[in-house]
């Protein structure tokens, strides 16, 4: 059972795991407060241009300027929800640094490690996007004083990303090497019993990050639609196994063999399914699969496409 006094031991047990679980917190007060004035200037900016759903459409004497506000308004309101989800990320992540730590679990280090290197790598290309569209806006007469504002941080963002990721990936390695020496005293020399205990570790690891991949960004999923579609009959239902994963992940420990293999089963299944319907979607299923007002803004561009392309035939009678 874990108690105060067990995570104050391992927190506090030698200079690196202070020092791991020190720069984890500073990692993750700093990138959540860069994040979040991203965000809020990301919608600051979006406030000033038109709505996606508004009715300035393509028309027979629109540009390819007339549609840069639009598409920017659309893909500023989605940068919103990303910058949310890397906030949330980093709480994830520091919970998971703290487990790592308190149970001494080598595989999990290595993992966060490798996923802050990606945290820094997706850092570098939000300035890349950011950059894209605030060139495309300094084309239009909207202001993008709050967007050149959020390039800025992005940049200080990766920087302190990658400053961390390269600190942290040496922690990791000294902490490894801690719990290493700690785990061989536990279970001895045996190395069948070391390899049944390091899958075991990457089974746990599995489980904590669908914690994040699953039930995280099944709740920002939730918070995303519901605010812009309502509550519909798929939302009810998105709820209820968004509060199911939780208790499913943690009685995955302690399940049979063939209970196991069903869910690997079905987990695969949905997965390639999941791909095959994603490649479906460009060839032209997408807009036969649209509900809610997603279908009726669809319908309604085709309507005026059809309109507009109707304005350019000559009349020959």
């Amino acid at each position: 059972m874990v108690t105060f006094q067990k995570i104050s031991d391992r927190v506090t047990e030698t200079k690196w795991s202070k020092l791991y679980i020190s720069m984890a917190l500073c990692q993750c007060i700093i990138v959540i407060a860069l994040q979040g004035s991203i965000c809020y200037l990301n919608s600051y900016q979006a406030d000033l241009l038109p709505e996606p759903t508004t009715d300035s459409v393509l028309t027979s004497s629109s540009t390819k300027f007339d549609w840069i506000p639009v598409r920017a308004a659309d893909r500023l309101g989605r940068i919103k929800w990303e910058n949310i989800a890397f906030i949330g990320f980093q709480v994830w992540f520091i919970g998971m640094v703290f487990d790592a730590t308190v149970y001494q679990n080598t595989a999990e280090i290595l993992a966060l490690a490798i996923l802050n290197v990606l945290c820094a790598i997706l850092g570098a290309l939000q300035v890349v996007d950011g950059v894209k569209w605030l060139d495309r806006l300094l084309q239009t007469s909207y202001p993008t004083d709050a967007l050149a504002m959020a390039e800025k941080i992005e940049i200080s963002l990766s920087v302190v990303l990658l400053s961390f990721a390269i600190v942290m990936s040496f922690l990791s390695y000294q902490m490894s090497k801690q719990f290493g020496w700690n785990i061989y005293k536990k279970i001895g020399a045996d190395v069948q019993i070391q390899k049944m205990y390091r899958v075991f570790q990457f089974f746990v690891l599995a489980l904590k990050i669908d914690v994040f991949t699953g039930f995280m960004v099944s709740i920002f999923y939730l918070m995303q639609f519901a605010l812009k579609r309502g509550i519909m009959w798929e939302t009810i239902i998105q709820v209820i196994v968004t509060v199911c994963i939780l208790p499913m992940l943690y009685f995955a420990r302690s399940a049979g063999s063939a209970e196991i293999w069903i869910g690997v089963a079905f987990a695969l299944a949905t997965a390639v399914l999941g791909i095959i319907c994603m490649k479906n979607f460009g060839k032209g299923l997408k807009p036969f699969i649209q509900r809610g007002s997603l279908k009726l803004e669809v319908e309604s561009n085709n309507m005026k496409n059809a309109k507009a392309h109707e304005s350019w035939v000559i009349d020959e009678d």
